[in-house]
C-alpha cells in the first residue's frame, strides 16, 4: 500500500503529509527556475519527466504492480493535455517570465476545469461557481494586461496555456475513470512516457545549447522530477486516502503564494498594482472553490472535478 510506504497512519499524520507536500510543490517553482539557469528549458523538460518516470516505474516494480498500461486511448489523450501541453507550458513560462506571476495563471486550472467539466462531463456551473469564473476570469484579464504589449506578454500566455492543460488533464482523467477504474500509479507513468515523446523532436527544429551539469542542476533535477512530480504525486495519492479531496484541495491556495513570495525574496520579483489586482480576484475565486469542494466533501458528495491528478509543472 502506498499509504504504508509513506508511513501516513492517522487523519494527523495526514495533515502533516499535506503541509509537507504543499511546501515542496510550492518551492518546485523556484527550483525549476534556478534548473534553467544551466540547461535549455527543453532538454531540462525532458530530462526531469524521465527523471520522475523512473521513479514511478521503480516503485511499480517493488510494490510489484502490473506494468501493462490501463488503456492506450485515455494515456494517450491525458498524456497530451497532462505532460506534453502543461509541462512543456509550464517550463516556457518559467524560464522566460516570472516564477511567481507563471504560478498564479497557472494555477487558474480550477477555473478552466469548471468550464470543460460542462460540455465533457454533463456538470453544469451553478450558483457561487459562478461567480468563482467570473472573478476567475477578470483577475486573469489583469495579470495577463493583454493591452500592455509593452511587458512580456508571452510567458503570461505560456503559463495560461498551461493551466488549460492541466485542467484538461484532469476532465480526461475523470472521463475515462467512469468506463473504468484506473490505477493511477501505472496511468500517471504511462502518460508521462507518451507525453514526454513529442519533445524529443524539437531538438531537431531549435537550437538546443548543451546542459551544465553542476551539482546545482543535478539537485534542482532530482528535486523538480524525483520529489516534487513524482514522489509528490505518490504522496497526493496517500494523504487522499486520508482526507476528503475537497480538504486536501486547499493547498491548491497555498502553492502560488509559496511561489510567489519566494520568487519575490529569491529573484527580486515585482509586480506593478494591476497584476496585484488580478492576483487578489484570482485567489478570491480559488478560495470559494476550495470552499465549495471542501462542503461538498463534508456532505459526502464525493470527489470534484476540480482536484488535480497532479501538480502541474
Amino acid at each position: 500500500m502506498i499509504v504504508r510506504r509513506f508511513a501516513i497512519r492517522s487523519r494527523r499524520g495526514a495533515y502533516v503529509a499535506l503541509v509537507v507536500l504543499t511546501l515542496i510543490w510550492g518551492f518546485n517553482w523556484v527550483a525549476m527556475k534556478f534548473a534553467m539557469q544551466h540547461a535549455d528549458p527543453v532538454a531540462f523538460n525532458i530530462q526531469r519527466i524521465l527523471v520522475a518516470i523512473a521513479v514511478l516505474f521503480a516503485l511499480m516494480v517493488w510494490q510489484r504492480k502490473s506494468l501493462a498500461p490501463n488503456s492506450w486511448i485515455a494515456i494517450i489523450v491525458t498524456g497530451f493535455f497532462q505532460t506534453t501541453i502543461n509541462f512543456g507550458s509550464t517550463t516556457m513560462a518559467v524560464a522566460s517570465g516570472g516564477v511567481g506571476r507563471a504560478s498564479v495563471l497557472v494555477f487558474t486550472m480550477p477555473f478552466w476545469t469548471l468550464l470543460l467539466a460542462w460540455p465533457v462531463l454533463g456538470e453544469r456551473v451553478r450558483g457561487s461557481q459562478w461567480i468563482a469564473v467570473l472573478l476567475a476570469l477578470g483577475g486573469l484579464t489583469l495579470v495577463v494586461e493583454p493591452w500592455n504589449w509593452h511587458d512580456a506578454l508571452t510567458p503570461k500566455l505560456w503559463a495560461v496555456l498551461s493551466g488549460f492543460g492541466w485542467a484538461a488533464g484532469t476532465i480526461a482523467t475523470k472521463y475515462f475513470q467512469r468506463e473504468k477504474p484506473l490505477d493511477m500509479l501505472n496511468f500517471i507513468g504511462w502518460q508521462m512516457v507518451v507525453g514526454v515523446l513529442p519533445f524529443f523532436l524539437l531538438p531537431f527544429i531549435r537550437d538546443t545549447p548543451p546542459v551544465d551539469w553542476s551539482p546545482v542542476y543535478v539537485a534542482m533535477l532530482a528535486y523538480t522530477g524525483a520529489i516534487a512530480t513524482a514522489s509528490g504525486f505518490v504522496l497526493w495519492i496517500a494523504v487522499l486516502r486520508w482526507l476528503p479531496a475537497g480538504t486536501a484541495a486547499f493547498n491548491m491556495l497555498a502553492i502560488p503564494a509559496i511561489a510567489l513570495v519566494s520568487s519575490m525574496i529569491i529573484f527580486d520579483e515585482r509586480l506593478n498594482a494591476t497584476e496585484w489586482s488580478g492576483i487578489a480576484f484570482i485567489a478570491a475565486g480559488l478560495a470559494i472553490i476550495s470552499l465549495l469542494a471542501w462542503m461538498r466533501a463534508r456532505r459526502g458528495e464525493g470527489d470534484s472535478p476540480q482536484t488535480p491528478v497532479i501538480e502541474s509543472g
